[in-house]
């Protein structure tokens, strides 16, 4: 038995499992040793591969951060983004030293293992809620173009596309729009409904003959590229990028900025086994105590503890709140997209032969290359007087299918499944086309040989020469498409394990992109074929909300409500619900502030603002604060209202898309008394 804890092997699932009578959530263990491999960790950075900035562990730091994802880095900076490179800060006279903890390498947890897209969630959301997503998708957008970043980040010309496959399930999605546009109508104008009525195609004609020129036309199912769908949502904004390059960049620049004054320490391979308070520091009743790290390498004496595990918080956690966040495990693929069409292009050229040629001549040249074959036929004549060369050039090359403008989320009921229990719930970005590594372009020469010239041209004509520039073999254009956890064993609710693809989830992928989306190719009813398949961990909150701030003493303690509760020095921001893109990067920006703040360290927000239970103020780069939602922050009686108020995670994920929906209009109804 090794420090990664291995748990009991759960029984294997089936293409025809029902998904009742689900095992209770289980604490979750540390992340497994031998992870699936993703595909976004394909290329690791060289730096922080294995990296460890002191060969041991300090005794002693302000801040312990655990998890080197996107919120445990964003936290990190954030933290030390008032400390230069010598260490020092205008509200500190020592260096301010904060150390990250990664179980594995870093950034190979759930950030490097999601599905590569960012997407702020608006028509469902509360509004706070909605806001602060499209202030994270902005940041994030202005940090990558700022610092040049090179993570593949593109902003989707035709954002994000919610396609419903069920008449039922879309109905209450367009009611949710309805009632949005009532109460917030800057949100809901980012949001186009579309009917399968076709409805845009006529406004299009009819615009086209009234002599209207139309450039802002409404998508239609078709445009979309959709396949037996009852209608479509498109959000303004959404994005594709390869997370764990932005990650990377991120850790790279505060090893790199902070190396030398030690204020940044980054140990990989270094497992939490446990947090605990220590005993012997001193305390008072202002002061929070101090936190003993426990590693297999050692302990660390920390003043806060900021845990970004996400999946595997409840590892760390008391076992009383355990329940507050439940590991679940999600299944990507990237899959190779169907073969392109054949692109035929003719081109003729017609000009002046020689005076002297009196005969017709003939010849074809043939060549091909890297997926490009090309012809030539050369005929020269006499005609009236005239001689004239023609040539006659025709060529052939594979086309890749065009490369999706849009990411999509696809919402449905799984009429697979054999007693129709289970909802479906996929999303997909496309990466970019390349070229084989290693591929140039070459050029090949065919000679053209006259057969009857005149003496005077012959050996003019015979050194003529078409040249064919080989193109690349094309590759890439993944489709990078997760899901399908309702094929999986008790949809995988309570599983922290990522070293494994479960087989039913794996073959549902691969065969039902085709079937709802036009990705070339002529037969949609043929599986695609898989580059890589890969599990991570997500964190499924109780509330539905993350978790983001301070944990109050007495939550610790289990002793109930203290309204005056000191900060207890441990801080967290998990539970993203498989949606932590546009919101987690803020999300540790925000408890970073409220760390910086509690240990008297200069920083953007207001002392009433971070010290306040209900407001927080999230300073951006680039200027500027977003407001973090109310129902993300810890507070005693949150807790105790989720536990008491809420079904536990895998009750709750039994009901479905459909309940889900009704719920959230009805609330949204009521809130403008309709």
């Amino acid at each position: 038995m090794t420090i990664y804890e291995e748990p009991p092997k759960s029984s294997s699932s089936t293409e025809a499992a029902v998904n009742v009578g689900r095992v209770q959530p289980v604490v979750a263990g540390l992340p497994s040793a031998n992870p699936s491999a993703s595909y976004w960790l394909q290329e690791p950075s060289p730096l922080l591969l294995g990296h460890r900035t002191t060969p041991q562990l300090p005794e002693t730091v302000d801040v312990v951060v655990v998890g080197s994802g996107v919120t445990g880095s964003f936290a990190a900076d954030a933290l030390l983004e008032d400390v230069d490179a010598s260490g020092s800060s205008s509200s500190q006279d020592s260096v301010q030293k904060v150390l990250l903890l990664e179980a594995r390498e870093a950034c190979f947890g759930a950030t490097g293992r999601n599905g590569g897209h960012c997407q702020p969630m608006v028509y469902h959301s509360a509004p706070d809620v909605a806001m602060f997503e499209l202030a994270t998708f902005h940041f994030l957008e202005r940090f990558v173009a700022e610092n040049n970043v090179p993570c593949d980040w593109r902003t989707l010309p035709g954002g994000g596309v919610h396609a419903y496959l069920d008449a039922d399930l879309f109905a209450l999605a367009e009611a949710l729009v309805e009632t949005l546009a009532l109460s917030r109508p800057d949100l809901a104008s980012q949001v186009t409904v579309v009917r399968p009525d076709n409805t845009a195609d006529v406004e299009k004609i009819e615009s086209t003959e009234a002599g209207i020129d139309t450039n802002s036309e409404k998508p239609t199912l078709h445009s979309l590229r959709l396949r037996g769908t009852a209608g479509a949502l498109v959000q303004r904004h959404a994005a594709s990028l390869w997370p764990y390059k932005l990650v990377a960049w991120v850790l790279e620049r505060l090893i790199t900025k902070h190396s030398a004054s030690g204020a940044f320490n980054l140990q990989t391979n270094t497992p939490v086994l446990g947090i605990s308070k220590d005993d012997g520091s001193p305390s008072s009743q202002t002061d929070s105590p101090w936190w003993i790290v426990e590693t297999p390498r050692g302990r660390v004496r920390a003043r806060a503890v900021l845990l970004a595990t996400n999946g595997y918080l409840s590892h760390l956690l008391p076992s009383h709140l355990a329940d507050l966040v439940v590991p679940v495990r999600g299944q990507v693929a990237a899959l190779v997209p169907p073969g392109g069409s054949t692109k035929v292009v003719t081109s003729e050229t017609v000009e002046p032969a020689a005076a002297n040629v009196t005969s017709v001549s003939t010849s074809t040249v043939s060549s091909s290359s890297g997926g490009v074959s090309r012809s030539c036929v050369t005929v020269t004549k006499t005609g009236h007087g005239r001689t004239t060369t023609t040539v006659k050039t025709t060529t052939t090359s594979h086309v890749p299918p065009a490369r999706l403008t849009h990411s999509y989320v696809f919402v449905g009921h799984d009429h697979g499944l054999p007693d129709g229990q289970g909802d479906r719930d996929e999303y997909l970005v496309q990466r970019p086309f390349t070229s084989e590594p290693g591929a140039s372009g070459t050029i090949q020469s065919s000679q053209v040989t006259a057969s009857s010239f005149s003496s005077g041209q012959a050996s003019a004509f015979a050194t003529s020469s078409v040249s064919a520039v080989s193109a690349p073999p094309v590759s890439g254009g993944h489709f990078i498409w997760g899901g399908g956890r309702q094929r999986a064993a008790h949809a995988a609710v309570g599983e922290w394990r990522d070293d494994s693809v479960e087989p039913p989830v794996a073959r549902y992928l691969c065969s039902q992109l085709a079937p709802v989306l036009d990705v070339g190719g002529e037969e949609p009813s043929v599986p695609l074929d898989a580059h890589s398949e890969w599990t991570g961990i997500m964190g499924f909150s109780r509330d539905h909300n993350p978790w983001v701030g301070r944990v109050p003493t007495s939550a610790l303690s289990g002793e109930g409500i203290n309204p005056k509760d000191i900060p207890s020095g441990l801080y967290l921001s998990a539970g993203y619900t498989g949606h932590g893109m546009p919101s987690a990067a803020l999300c540790g920006r925000a408890v970073a502030g409220l760390i910086k703040h509690d240990l008297g360290w200069e920083n953007g927000t207001t002392s009433e603002e971070a010290a306040s239970p209900v407001s927080v103020s999230v300073p951006l780069v680039a200027g500027g604060k977003a407001k973090l939602p109310n129902c993300f922050l810890i507070t005693a009686d949150r807790i105790r209202t989720a536990q008491s108020m809420y079904r536990p995670v895998g009750d709750a994920d039994l009901c479905g898309f459909l309940e889900e929906l009704q719920h959230l209009l009805a609330q949204r109804r009521a809130e403008i008394d309709i």
